[in-house]
């Protein structure tokens, strides 16, 4: 009896101690595969270390590099925000989380420009995390600096939208001011031209001259409308080589690097 509780309690140390040494085991396979840039085969194993203790931090830290040398920089974003929830983290692996999470959301921006602006914030916060833990990392703080002036166009942009928004309005409310005044004066041209018509045929060959004088004044009229419309042009010509120069002057990604598996 006693012999077989101490062949019981031996195999559960055994299982224990085995079942510890998977998720190392797994990582250890991952960074192989990493090292040799099969990137895919380093994500499964962390995946199946994670599978064994979903709260092993190297498996998770790991599996985010993994995730952003295969450009899936939302997923692996996440992966780091995982890693850094673990207590186990030094200050120095928590500024390297920090700052791949920071690179994540900075890729993620670039893709995605049109909700840019939000990564580019949250870049900028993990950055002065992770400087808050590293000052020296000049990486880190070249990145920051990067950041920040995407964050600020991005920001620049969306002002320039919105007031191009409301410039749109102001046109088309002049433009309906002038459509209107112009039908005013069509209108009281045609009742002038009417009262004309309706006088006698002698007075109408005394009023010839006047005849003239309106033609050259209704082209008068006609010469001012071609006028407005081609201001009107020129102006929404002019805002389209704005918008095109502002898209040029986005700048281009320069950093990217992440720190090593662990």
């Amino acid at each position: 009896m006693k012999r077989f509780i101490l062949l019981l309690m031996l195999t559960g140390v055994i299982a224990g101690w085995a079942q510890s040494q998977t998720p190392r085991k797994e990582v250890r396979k991952g960074n192989r595969a990493y090292n040799n840039k099969a990137y895919d085969n380093a994500q499964a194993a962390y995946h199946h270390a994670l599978s064994v203790d979903s709260t092993y931090y190297k498996a998770q830290y790991n599996l985010g590099d993994a995730l952003y040398r295969q450009k899936q920089y939302g997923e692996a974003a996440q992966a780091f925000g995982k890693a850094l929830q673990s207590a186990e983290l030094s200050d120095k692996q928590r500024s390297q989380s920090f700052h791949n999470k920071g690179n994540s959301h900075l890729k993620t921006g670039l893709q995605n420009r049109e909700n840019g602006m939000e990564h580019f914030q949250q870049a900028v916060e993990s950055y002065k995390e992770a400087l808050k833990l590293d000052p020296k990392n000049e990486d880190t703080r070249y990145n920051l600096s990067y950041a920040q002036k995407l964050l600020a166009q991005a920001q620049q942009q969306q002002q320039n939208q919105q007031g191009q928004g409301k410039g749109d309005d102001q046109q088309q409310q002049q433009q309906q001011g002038n459509d209107q005044q112009q039908n005013q004066q069509d209108q009281s041209q045609q009742n002038q031209n009417e009262n004309q018509q309706g006088q006698s045929g002698e007075q109408q060959r005394q009023d010839t001259p006047n005849g003239q004088q309106q033609k050259q004044q209704q082209g008068q009229q006609d010469k001012k409308k071609q006028d407005a419309e081609r201001l009107l042009e020129a102006v929404k010509n002019n805002e389209r080589k704005t918008m095109k120069e502002q898209q040029k002057a986005a700048v281009p990604a320069k950093s990217g690097r992440i720190e090593k598996d662990w």
